[in-house]
């Protein structure tokens, strides 16, 4: 993912990196600009939200004030707030692949606290699942989940299991 360093134009017409805070700050204003999806936005928050999921694990592993600026913004605010519009449903598959990047790459166990706090995801997973249903004080990936072990398409039928079985993980220690 980040094989080869990337850049993009800043304002006054200099290359800035892309893995940096000074991106997710601007990723941040395009997010602030963008509250209500559109079709004629749609696209860019899907692209401003697979940005935010990148630089998040960079600074995760590099710089901590990456994490710290998108934990002070409410990063995950913006999220749910896409997520409750009707039109925001082209974004869910985004914001599901973000979790599951982050979850999978982020190394140090402040930045996971982080990310679990405050219900956010639980919040993202049932607003994505099930939009109407009552929020209870359960495990929502694992009850939500739960729901599509059937599911008609391999890859849900896939991606159920996998929850399961890293929700049932139990670790042998060996002798």
């Amino acid at each position: 993912m980040f094989g080869r360093s990337r850049s993009w134009v800043g304002g006054q017409g200099k290359t800035k990196n892309i893995h940096s805070l000074d991106h997710l700050k601007y990723m941040y204003h395009v997010l602030t600009k963008n509250t209500t999806v559109t079709d004629s936005n749609r696209n860019l928050l899907v692209e401003t939200i697979r940005s935010i999921t990148e630089i998040l694990i960079w600074g995760d592993q590099n710089d901590s004030s990456v994490f710290d600026f998108f934990l002070e913004k409410n990063m995950f605010a913006f999220f749910l707030n896409i997520l409750r519009q009707k039109s925001g449903r082209y974004v869910c598959v985004q914001l599901l692949q973000t979790l599951n990047i982050l979850f999978e790459n982020i190394s140090h166990e402040t930045s996971l606290y982080y990310l679990l706090s405050n219900n956010h995801v639980n919040s993202i997973i049932c607003g994505i699942v099930s939009p109407s249903a009552v929020h209870t004080n359960d495990f929502a990936l694992y009850t939500e989940a739960i729901k599509f072990f059937n599911h008609p398409e391999s890859m849900v039928r896939i991606a159920v299991r996998t929850i399961t079985l890293n929700v049932y993980k139990v670790s042998c220690k060996s002798n």
